[in-house]
């Protein structure tokens, strides 16, 4: 008999929880340190919140994450490859430092995160946003403690992994939204990279699970049988 498939575990982005899936995905539902209630990072940081959420992680298991889960994913998937069979790596990013242009952008929006606010982020965020995905923003985003708020943005500004991707071995299914085109140079390139990946665009913003929700669960689920 074939080897059944090994559980799967989502990473929900900066903001947001574990009910951001609306009971849509079939596996375990993490909480990120500082988020619906779960204890802040010790560090700030992707490595620090992957370090919160590895002894809640199956023995093997593959990874979906969003955003600054789909960070966390590439960190876990990178340094613990004996555990992670696949990985999701939804509207993310692989590097926020990798140009000057990055790196003081990275920092302004750290700083006015800590500024505004959650609510105040919230409102930022769901500008030119619709349905769903407007109200994960006014919703989610707004009720967030400002320190775990913080620590995410914090985390999701400063990550720099570079130097993961060439240990990153697992097969690979990257997510993009057509309507939010920052994300795609750096997911053809992963693309590029990575030996086992696969790049799809949908059509959708940041918020795939929220603007598609049939797309995003269909691709998501076809990838994952596969493994």
């Amino acid at each position: 008999m074939p080897d059944p498939q090994p559980p799967t575990v989502w990473i929900h982005g900066a903001g947001l929880s574990s009910q951001t899936w609306e009971g849509r995905a079939e596996g375990l539902c993490l909480n990120l340190p500082g988020h619906a209630g779960q204890p802040r990072a010790r560090q700030a940081s992707v490595a620090g919140f992957a370090e919160m959420l590895l002894p809640q992680l199956p023995p093997r298991c593959a990874l979906v994450g969003h955003s600054l889960g789909g960070m966390i994913g590439l960190h876990l998937a990178a340094t613990q490859p004996e555990r992670i069979t696949r990985l999701v790596f939804a509207e993310s990013a692989f590097s926020m430092q990798s140009r000057w242009i990055d790196r003081k952008g990275a920092g302004f929006a750290s700083w006015l995160t800590a500024k505004l606010g959650p609510r105040g982020t919230a409102k930022l965020a769901a500008m030119g946003e619709k349905g769903a995905a407007k109200k994960a923003y006014l919703t989610e985003v707004a009720r967030m403690d400002p320190e775990g708020l913080n620590d995410a943005m914090t985390a999701a500004h400063g990550f720099d992994g570079r130097d993961l991707v060439a240990r990153t071995r697992c097969p690979v299914l990257i997510l993009t939204g057509r309507n939010n085109p920052r994300t795609h140079k750096q997911a053809m390139d992963l693309a590029r990279r990575l030996p086992e990946a696969r790049h799809r665009m949908l059509e959708a913003g940041h918020m795939l699970h929220k603007d598609a929700p049939t797309a995003f669960y269909g691709a998501v689920q076809a990838f994952l049988a596969e493994g």
